[in-house]
């Protein structure tokens, strides 16, 4: 047994669409900031247009230091799902044996000069879509951050008694390319990917 490195880089082939949940925490910044808008019963154009902005800021991951970025768990996630069927290796095999260096990553895509803060994004029509979606017996419309000719890149150590580098490089294409990332995949986010062997 060995541990072994490798490179892997997706390209997306979609818009990328992000959804960070964190509003579900009640105590979360844009919780409290969408609170006093929501709870309002006659609402203003300004009121709606507001709201749009503070959920499009809240559905960014979006850190600091490294800007606009890809969280770990959304490969890792869709290497545990996809892998038996792509190379007959159980899900716990694949959470002991395969470990991605980043936490975070940053998100590459078009027009990522202009975004200097998180709030130049709800700005930007660029970096803004909105999709009609159903709600019990309503349907609303529903905003989200939206990223074009997008890329990521992982580092990956692996345990080569439970994976060799091409069935590994094989379950990666396949998240790539069938699975995708983000929101509503994979009708978005679908990427082609380049894997490397770390010599």
């Amino acid at each position: 047994m060995a541990i072994k490195n490798l490179k892997v880089k997706f390209d997306g082939m979609s818009p990328l669409l992000q959804n960070n949940a964190q509003t579900v925490d009640i105590f979360n910044k844009y919780s409290k900031l969408k609170k006093p808008l929501t709870s309002k019963r006659s609402k203003t154009d300004e009121d709606v247009l507001e709201l749009r902005n503070i959920e499009v800021e809240s559905k960014v991951y979006f850190d600091e230091e490294i800007g606009i970025y890809v969280p770990q768990k959304w490969l890792s996630a869709s290497l545990a799902k996809n892998s038996w069927a792509v190379i007959k290796v159980k899900k716990d095999h694949v959470r002991a044996g395969i470990f991605i260096i980043e936490d975070k990553t940053k998100l590459h895509f078009d027009g990522d000069n202009k975004v200097k803060t998180i709030k130049d994004i709800a700005k930007n029509e660029k970096f803004v879509t909105t999709l009609i979606l159903p709600q019990g017996q309503v349907r609303l419309a529903k905003s989200f951050p939206i990223f074009h000719k997008w890329s990521f890149s992982f580092s990956i150590d692996y345990d080569d008694s439970i994976f060799n580098f091409s069935e590994l490089k094989q379950l990666l294409e396949y998240c790539g390319k069938y699975n995708g990332f983000g929101d509503f995949r994979p009708t978005y986010g679908r990427a082609l990917c380049e894997v490397t062997e770390d010599e």
